[in-house]
């Protein structure tokens, strides 16, 4: 009988992550040496950051396999090229040395919780420069790095400023790309593209005048050149989110580069002629021009975090994560005064949880606060993500379904309801806790006045009849039949 092993045991899954890892190394090694007649490797390397990005970024446990293959990778790719195999042999250790310094620091001494702040932004900075001054040494140690005497400090500058430029420049967007699924590792959920700010001319504006400072930046040249974009990357970190300003930074550091190189200044070929301390400073320079937005669009993504908290946390009520009374009352009121109207109308209810009082005094205030909890979960999970729902005081919820005809607002109070009574919850006993819930309906297609007020009154009024036509059904205002209970 044949045998087959299953892709998806646990033999293979050491193997299938080690495989791409290892085709991740050789292609961004292969494309960074591709580009070095465009990028001499003492300016910008750029195949480091990529990789520590791609591993930092699905958060997988990177096994000794996996190492082994990605430097293998690394020196394959070298020796593809042309490059003798002992310069091909520590310069892939090399770069597979700082990347792996760079991921034990963020992946495990100094792990990225929130790439939205700040800090975020400088453990990697610091990060980088960690792991390009790795790379570095290990050159020096292994004795290809021998300029002249005079010049020996230059060089190591200039190198080891062109591995933290890489970094700088490339591990942010990186990390911030919206998530793939890869064998091997898990897959987890990503911010949405950058892509959304610029669905009109207002939101364009930041990118056209960042682009027009480029175009200046290169038609002028001289010293000052490098500072005719920061301030458009600036206002395009204040304008735009993280995802979009991190991107942003990257082409236009990469622009530069390229310009400068390509001869779009007014002097030609000038990352050729640039002597070794000139070439220090244009690298200093994109630091700085990089930085700096990246440090403030994470300030302010970090900003934006706190003002969404603190309005959850005054629109929220803290237990049941219901709306609050205001924020519900306030929603309300908006979805009543729509105009136009509502092709169908606003249904609302009121909930009430039955003999919660008497729950909470046989059981005690945390097996309410548990009933309380399950039952907002049970509601919320059942409704639309446009139906507000919040707790009006104690075992009293509110709801309002904008849009939604008097029939439909019966058929969910029904399905509700239901829901409700299949709620089982095991508190310091074997029996579990059951609940039920008594709904009152109206709607302001009854011929009832429209506004909140009245309708809560009336709901209110259809809640009390349930309860006293024997609880766990629901009531529609104006009708005489209470819903099936």
């Amino acid at each position: 009988m044949s045998q087959t092993i299953s892709l998806g045991t646990s033999f293979s899954r050491p193997i299938v992550q080690a495989a791409w890892v290892a085709a991740a190394a050789f292609l961004l090694a292969l494309a960074s040496l591709l580009i070095q007649p465009v990028f001499d490797r003492a300016v910008l390397w750029p195949a480091n950051a990529v990789l520590a990005g791609v591993l930092l970024r699905h958060q997988a446990r990177i096994r000794p396999l996996s190492w082994a293959l990605m430097g293998a990778g690394l020196v394959l790719a070298r020796l593809g090229l042309g490059v003798v195999p002992p310069r091909a042999l520590v310069d892939g250790l090399a770069d597979l040395a700082g990347v792996w310094v760079l991921w034990i620091i963020l992946a495990r001494f100094w792990p990225l919780d929130n790439l939205r702040t700040p800090r975020a932004v400088i453990r990697m900075l610091l990060a980088g420069l960690s792991a390009a001054a790795t790379t570095v040494a290990i050159g020096l140690l292994a004795g290809f790095w021998r300029p002249a005497a005079a010049a020996a400090l230059e060089a190591v500058a200039s190198g080891l400023l062109g591995q933290w430029l890489g970094y700088c420049i490339f591990l942010l967007p990186v990390l911030l790309l919206p998530k793939m699924e890869i064998p091997g590792v898990d897959r987890r959920h990503r911010d949405r593209g950058p892509l959304r700010h610029l669905g009109n001319w207002p939101a364009r504006m930041p990118g056209l005048l960042l682009a027009a400072s480029l175009a200046l930046c290169f038609l002028l040249g001289g010293p000052g050149a490098l500072l005719l974009p920061f301030a458009a990357l600036v206002y395009c970190a204040h304008a735009y989110q993280q995802w979009t300003a991190a991107w942003l930074a990257l082409l236009s550091a990469l622009g530069v580069l390229l310009g400068f190189d390509a001869g779009w200044t007014l002097v030609p070929d000038l990352l050729a002629n640039l002597s070794a301390w000139t070439r220090i400073s244009l690298q200093l320079g994109v630091l700085l021009l990089m930085i700096v937005p990246l440090l403030m669009s994470s300030a302010l993504a970090a900003r934006g975090d706190l003002i969404v908290s603190l309005n959850r946390a005054l629109d929220h009520d803290d237990l049941t994560q219901a709306l609050s009374r205001p924020a519900f009352t306030r929603g309300a009121q908006e979805y009543l005064r729509r105009i136009p109207p509502a092709p169908y109308g606003n249904g609302l209810m009121m909930l009430d949880i039955d003999h919660f009082k008497q729950l909470n005094d046989q059981h005690g205030h945390a097996a309410g606060d548990n009933v309380l909890c399950e039952f907002s979960r049970t509601i919320r999970e059942a409704i639309r993500p446009e139906d507000l729902f919040g707790r009006l005081g104690g075992e009293e919820f509110g709801l309002v379904l904008p849009d939604c005809s008097l029939e439909d607002t019966a058929e969910i109070a029904e399905r509700l309801r239901s829901c409700v009574e299949k709620i089982r919850l095991y508190h310091d006993s074997d029996e579990p806790l059951r609940i039920t819930v008594s709904i009152g309906v109206a709607h302001d297609r009854q011929g009832l006045p429209a506004s909140l007020d009245k309708l809560l009154s009336y709901a209110d009024q259809a809640l009390y009849r349930a309860k006293r036509q024997g609880r766990n059904r629901y009531c529609v205002h104006g009708a005489e039949e209470a819903g099936p209970g």
